[in-house]
This record gives structure tokens, sequence and C-alpha cells, in this order.
């Protein structure tokens, strides 16, 4: 076998394309993440690339050349050529890496995937319409950003589940940014969560948001945005002292982050 680091043009990739004959499906949203992180020049060198066998067929990278045509981007991998046909069996065949488990990793503390999927749940809902998910390299630059709150809010809801899903989550860890006074973010919580009952009109929004998370599940990603943008509505209106007497979703607080009252120092 002959390893080599290569520089892969558009041009290049497309020509190497030629020779995949076997292979499985295309996902296409991959393709779009990985040309999007070539195209951020958050894409990185690791000793995954391109494999081809010994008849020089590609056995290995269909998705990544894809992205290289797509991004329009010239990325240096590692190409591996003579590569036994049956090693196709097990590419691909090991325990993924998490995006918890690479955080961990990189900052030497443990990022749970729970964390993950909050700082995910900010991000990508608050945009008007469905995006990719967020990679890895982008999660890890915006961590710092987001740890205060997450830490926040992590011993207010232990249990997993239900109310306390990573779009109610998302929803309190962004306000905690514009949220003057926290003691009330926390109180909305303990109402929310059930620890502590709501004492008078102006804290039934948590209580609506709570039975709305009950009754409902999120099947989808306008399930997900729904709960996101209900539980932003229940928030304002506790911390306000608002009388609702139905919830109704929306944008009250922004992200990336618009004149917040809290960030780190």
């Amino acid at each position: 076998m002959q390893i080599t680091i290569e520089t892969i043009t558009p041009s290049q990739a497309a020509a190497w394309l030629t020779l995949n004959v076997n292979n499985r499906p295309i996902s296409n949203s991959l393709v779009k993440q990985y040309a999007k992180e070539m195209k951020n020049g958050t894409w990185r060198l690791t000793h995954q690339g391109i494999a081809f066998s010994a008849d020089g067929i590609l056995l290995d990278g269909q998705h990544r050349l894809l992205a290289i045509i797509e991004s329009k981007v010239a990325v240096a991998m590692v190409v591996s050529r003579g590569v036994d046909n049956r090693a196709q069996l097990v590419m691909d065949d090991h325990k993924k890496r998490s995006a918890g488990d690479a955080l961990s990793l990189v900052r030497k503390e443990k990022i749970s995937n729970q964390r993950v999927s909050v700082i995910r749940a900010v991000a990508e809902l608050t945009r008007s319409s469905r995006s990719s998910r967020m990679s890895k390299e982008e999660l890890d630059i915006v961590y710092d950003t987001f740890k205060p709150a997450l830490e926040f809010v992590a011993p207010l809801f232990p249990n997993e589940k239900g109310v306390s899903s990573a779009p109610i989550k998302g929803a309190i860890v962004l306000a905690w940014f514009y949220v003057e006074d926290l003691a009330k973010l926390e109180r909305f919580c303990d109402v929310l969560s059930g620890r502590q009952m709501g004492t008078n009109e102006t804290e039934k929004c948590a209580v609506l948001l709570r039975e709305f998370m009950l009754k409902n599940g999120m099947k989808n990603h306008a399930d997900r945005t729904d709960a996101f943008f209900k539980a932003q509505r229940a928030i304002v209106a506790f911390v306000n002292g608002e009388k609702l007497s139905k919830l109704y979703g929306s944008l009250q607080f922004e992200w990336p982050l618009k004149n917040p009252v809290r960030t780190l120092c």
C-alpha cells in the first residue's frame, strides 16, 4: 500500500469520481456539510482520506471528493493506493466519535452530548430556515460562549427528557444572555419543571409551556422549532409579569447575540 498527502483540486476530484464504480449511496447532506467546512477553512487534514484499490477503483472518499467539487476549493488529503478490495467490508464499521466525545478530547473536560444538542438547538432553530447541522469545529468555536449559560441550566434540569429537551433548554440558555434578573429565570425553570407550583396568573405561562411539552412530542424539525419559540415567549412573559391565556411562539432572543445584557468577561 502506498500512502501520500496530496492537494486535490475540483477537477482532480471529478476525474477520480469516474473510478467510483461500486460504492454506497450518496448522502447529499453530508456532502454539503463537508463542502461548508472546506469553504470556511475549517476542514482538517487527518489520517482519513481517499482510498484506491490495486486496480485503481475508488474504495473510499466519494463524499469528500464531491464536497471538493461543490466547494470549489483545493484540499489536502491522505491518499492511499493499493488497498485490498475486501477492506470495504470494514470501512466506516467502527464506533463513530460523537461531537461530545470529540470536544471532550480536544478540551480535556467532560462535555456531554446533551450540551452539544442544546447548543445546536440555539444555533439551528433560531435560523429562519432549516440548514445543515453545526460542525464539530463550529461547536468548538462557540462552546466557551455558551459554557456559563449551560452551567446555569444544568442543575435546574437533571432530567434529560420532556420539559428539559434540547429546544427548551436551548431557549433558556439563550435567555441567560438577555434576561437581567437571573433569579426570575431560575424561578421560571422551577415552575416549568414542576418542582414548584405557579403562585399567580403571571406565572401561568410556565405552566402552559409545561402542559404543551408533556402533551405534544417533537417528531420533526417543525415541532422542535415550535417548542423553542414557545419557550422564548413564555420566558419573556414570565420575567415581565405578563398574563397569558394562550401560548404562541415568537422570536425573543437573537443568535448570534445582539446587544445581550450578559456576556463573558
